[in-house]
């Protein structure tokens, strides 16, 4: 699994779980519909920290709290 779809993976949980939309997240994050479609669709082989941060501040969320989730402790986790 690529570093980029464990984020994908994990912003989607996270609006599955307050019931926010992709649109509504684009919306706080100030993040074009592309940009975060090609994101949440693992598009790109890497993920760049600005995207995450925007993500993480519009979700009100810390960036520990974002990352301590167990998807992240994986062995498989590509980083290409």
């Amino acid at each position: 699994m690529k570093l980029s779809e464990t984020v994908a993976f994990r912003v989607r949980e996270i609006l599955a779980e307050r019931k926010i939309s992709q649109s509504q997240l684009e919306k706080l994050s100030t993040i074009h519909r592309g940009t975060m479609n090609d994101l949440l669709g693992g598009v790109y082989k890497t993920v760049n920290m600005k995207t995450v941060y925007l993500i993480v501040k519009a979700l009100e969320m810390s960036m520990s709290d974002f990352f301590n989730h167990s998807i992240f402790e994986r062995e498989d986790i590509e980083v290409d």
